[in-house]
């Protein structure tokens, strides 16, 4: 393998990672402004601009396992889950991710069209979407240690339940 597409195939993979991480902190961020009802103008946007740049390094991901020559993979092989011999499970759920990632930008885009109930059911599914990458990462090989993994993953989680606390009324305002 080339060390080029060495690089950008992990260069790719793991800031397309960050960048639905930042994604995903920003969504979770939005909604507990919105219970604050504060404004969210900006951070939806870039909430969704972080989304579409995910996609398109997964996309350019995809292209660079297409171009490498050390493992030479197929079309079907990164497009269709299961179809190639090369770590199945790992691979497969890079794929189911991907068509996640697709999901979500495209509905997004089409809210409007979709009706916000429909896409607010559909959008609830990004949870899948961000546990399969993650484990796409940590079992396809990573350059971070699962440790590291973890502790940026439980973040956002201790973030949000620190914003949610910080919102609930006290139990002395409510007698």
């Amino acid at each position: 393998m080339e060390m080029f597409e060495w690089y950008m195939i992990r260069a790719t993979g793991t800031v397309s990672y960050l960048l639905l991480y930042l994604s995903v902190l920003l969504g979770l961020y939005s909604q507990v402004q919105k219970k604050r009802k504060q404004k969210v103008t900006i951070s939806l946007f870039l909430h969704e601009a972080l989304s579409n740049w995910a996609l398109i390094l997964v996309l350019g991901h995809v292209g660079f396992l297409l171009i490498e020559s050390y493992i030479s993979f197929q079309w079907v092989e990164v497009l269709i889950p299961f179809k190639t011999d090369y770590k199945p499970l790992p691979m497969a759920m890079g794929i189911v991710s991907l068509y996640f990632l697709i999901m979500t930008v495209v509905t997004s885009k089409a809210r409007k069209k979709i009706g916000y109930q429909k896409w607010r059911k559909l959008h609830a599914l990004n949870p899948i979407l961000y546990l399969l990458v993650t484990l796409h990462g940590l079992f396809i090989g990573s350059d971070f240690q699962g440790v590291i993994i973890l502790v940026i993953n439980i973040l956002p989680f201790l973030l949000l339940s620190g914003m949610l606390a910080r919102n609930k009324p006290s139990l002395d305002a409510v007698k």
